[in-house]
């Protein structure tokens, strides 16, 4: 009976190669792909948002919340959060359940502060909530980029009553992955018109708003 061969140090070496050749290939499409599906939870988590502030205003005369009474940085225990899946606005002890940052694992809010409500995010003219295109200059999106955005933060941007100081309007932007010393814009699509995709004329911000 022959010997039985193993792999030679060549046919070895070679196989590693054809892995590493393989994984620079895949790698980059994976993490791409990764990015994508998280871009969409961010975008499931303004819906839900979106959906406890319509809520609350079906319950409080069609406004919205104040920031004075649920906070700049949403509280997972404020008022608002009754109003999120598994709350009960009328049994204080069925307090709903933000949402989970597919950035970081954890609910929202629970540990860092990505979960924010007018303070810095308030619009100041009557439909500038709806301004999505980046190719408007008076488009208030572009101001909200910011080089200290953690990866997956939800932003509600207000629009107060000039008399009654009610909260009428809101628009809802939400970020992907974010990076240090750099401008992180809120989420947003090129038209397919552009020839740079870094052109912000070619921009339309993903936004939920009333």
């Amino acid at each position: 009976m022959g010997e039985k061969k193993g792999f030679t140090l060549i046919e070895m070496l070679l196989v590693i190669l054809i892995i590493g050749i393989l994984i620079n290939i895949f790698l980059p499409h994976f993490s791409l792909f990764q990015e994508r599906a998280k871009r969409t939870q961010i975008k499931n988590n303004m819906q839900v948002l979106q959906k406890a502030l319509m809520a609350w205003a079906a319950d409080h005369s069609g406004e919205f919340p104040l920031p004075d009474i649920v906070g700049e940085v949403l509280d997972p225990e404020g008022p608002l959060a009754y109003y999120f899946p598994g709350g009960n606005p009328a049994n204080e002890d069925n307090i709903g359940n933000f949402p989970i940052n597919p950035y970081t694992g954890l609910r929202y809010n629970s540990e860092y502060e990505d979960l924010f409500y007018g303070g810095n995010y308030v619009f100041e003219n009557y439909g500038d909530n709806a301004k999505t295109w980046a190719g408007d200059t008076t488009c208030p999106y572009l101001k909200w980029a910011s080089d200290e955005a953690i990866s997956g933060q939800i932003a509600v941007g207000v629009y107060f009553d000039t008399i009654t100081y009610a909260v009428i309007q809101y628009g809802i932007a939400g970020w992907g992955r974010c990076f240090l010393d750099s401008l992180n814009y809120p989420l947003y699509e090129v038209t397919p018109l552009a020839k740079d995709p870094f052109d912000k004329r070619y921009w339309k911000f993903y936004i939920l708003h009333n």
